[in-house]
């Protein structure tokens, strides 16, 4: 089954749970400490409105057209420009130009004529001060920019007129009069200039901005928050590991047969004894899978194998022996993982005994390597001998029951020569002639050449994926390798599976 993608996204946020967890509180403490190292800190504002001068209309001086636009990104420059600082710093005791611009943040826009000015600073009543300061000289400084051109005109004008002859002299008077009158309107103009600046709204207190320790608390818990999905969302696209049993479906091109929680710690065998309640039903669904691949075959050879080491390949081999076994089937568990054996350690069969060396190598019988396993869970999955010393291979299989007999690995061997040998042909063929069911447990795929050795003497291979380790790459290569063996990769069984991910839960 695919997950959907809101089942993804969930499993994704709670993999990156405890990461985001400690973020947000790292942002939380680290904002809330910064703002009380800072100390206090006041905000006062004042606020400017920029409209059309009053002066050439009232002089009826004609005045050439300025886009709105361009008035307020003009102001905007101006109330940002080091000389209006300077120019507050030496008529107010505010503090230095640069600490003035440094303090003074201005703000506007081209859907409002109102330029906003605010003045942060470490006491309240400075804060006032500053703002007031800066907004007022800013009025004052548009007005003598604005004047500049307006005096230069009239100076120009009361030069030419006083270079007129007294009389005569081609002017004429009516010329006169028009110099004159361009020179009253030109100081109307003078008079009235504001330079398009007017101050609406002066600070008369200052609000406390910082520390505020809620606001401050909720700014470093959001700011964490967006870090750690950050960092988690990165994460997530750059690992490739296994997440989900839709990306074991696509990498192998086979069903996932069954998805297994986390075992508990130094537990292997959970399909008898005290934690068979709990995940008993889920190794026995996978045992009925298997057996509806297996259909009506007489017998049937099952190498359980994976892409790497560590991923849960021997506790898969194990418990899925017992679950066949409880199903009513004759069951023989071989340890073919002779580079790491740990199948004789689940079932306490004693070290130095007899096992798939020594039996290939003709060293020892077959019947002195089998031994009995009791499916009541009472002797605590320890082995029992059930060889009789007279080839019979000791079955102890009741009428109507299933039985499970183990044989372990006899040994170390670091290389295949046991799986390359003749033998292994004949063993397995012996097994199955007196089982219904022989599990394999093999080593890893990808790191050795055992299973391709083995290949040609199973009927079925099931892999092992543990969850959140094996990479995506693994499986793809896996499923070519599968592509040359002798046999087939029916499906897979998921490991460390997390509880939200499997759906073959009823009991908690």
């Amino acid at each position: 089954m695919r997950p959907s993608a809101a089942e993804a996204l969930k499993a994704a946020i709670r993999r990156s749970l405890p990461l985001t967890i400690a973020l947000i509180l790292l942002g939380t403490v680290t904002v809330s400490a910064i703002r009380q190292l800072n100390g206090p800190q006041y905000e006062a504002t004042a606020r400017v409105v920029h409209s059309a001068d009053l002066g050439p209309i009232v002089s009826g001086v004609q005045m050439p057209y300025t886009d709105p636009q361009r008035v307020i990104d003009t102001a905007t420059e101006l109330a940002n420009t080091p000389e209006l600082y300077e120019r507050a710093a030496e008529n107010g005791d505010v503090g230095s130009s640069q600490t003035l611009q440094d303090s003074v943040e201005v703000s506007g826009g081209a859907d409002t004529d109102v330029l906003t000015f605010t003045c942060t600073r470490s006491e309240a009543a400075l804060a006032v001060d500053c703002v007031n300061v800066v907004a007022a000289e800013y009025v004052e400084w548009r007005a003598e920019l604005s004047g500049e051109a307006v005096g230069r005109a009239i100076e120009q004008l009361e030069e030419q007129i006083d270079d007129l002859p007294a009389s005569g002299g081609g002017v004429t008077t009516q010329e006169r009069a028009e110099l004159r009158d361009q020179l009253n309107r030109l100081r109307v103009l003078d008079t009235l200039n504001t330079g398009g600046a007017t101050l609406i709204e002066s600070a008369v207190v200052a609000e406390k901005t910082s520390p505020r320790p809620v606001r401050d608390a909720v700014f470093g818990g959001a700011l964490g928050l967006v870090i750690a999905l950050l960092i988690a969302g990165i994460r997530e696209a750059f690992n490739t590991r296994i997440r989900s049993e839709a990306d074991v479906e696509d990498a192998l091109g086979r069903p996932v047969l069954a998805a297994i929680q986390s075992l508990p710690k130094r537990t292997k065998l959970v399909t008898v004894g005290r934690h068979e309640s709990r995940w008993g039903d889920t190794y026995a669904l996978l045992a009925a899978n298997i057996m509806q691949i297996r259909g009506k075959a007489d017998r049937t050879i099952i190498a359980v194998t994976s892409a790497i080491a560590g991923e849960g390949k021997t506790t898969t081999a194990t418990n899925l022996a017992v679950a066949m076994a409880q199903r009513g089937q004759r069951v023989i568990l071989v340890d073919f993982d002779l580079r790491k054996p740990s199948v004789g350690r689940v079932f306490r069969i004693p070290q130095g005994s007899p096992g798939v060396v020594q039996v290939v190598d003709g060293t020892a019988e077959l019947d002195r390597a089998l031994w009995s396993i009791p499916l009541n869970g009472k002797s605590g999955g320890q082995a029992v001998a059930a060889s009789n010393g007279h080839g019979d291979l000791g079955g102890l299989r009741e009428e109507g029951k299933g039985s499970l007999r183990v044989i372990a690995a006899g040994g170390h061997e670091r290389g295949a020569r046991i799986a390359r040998s003749a033998q292994v042909r004949e063993l397995l063929d012996r097994l199955a002639n007196d089982a219904d069911v022989v599990v394999l447990d093999t080593p890893p795929a990808l790191a050795t050449v055992e299973m391709a050795e083995l290949s040609r003497s199973v009927d079925l291979v099931v892999g092992v994926v543990r969850y959140g380790r094996v990479t995506r790459r693994s499986l793809i290569a896996l499923n070519r390798q599968a592509e040359t063996w002798q046999t087939d990769l029916v499906g897979a069984v998921i490991t460390d599976a997390p509880p939200e991910e499997d759906d073959y839960y009823y009991y908690k």
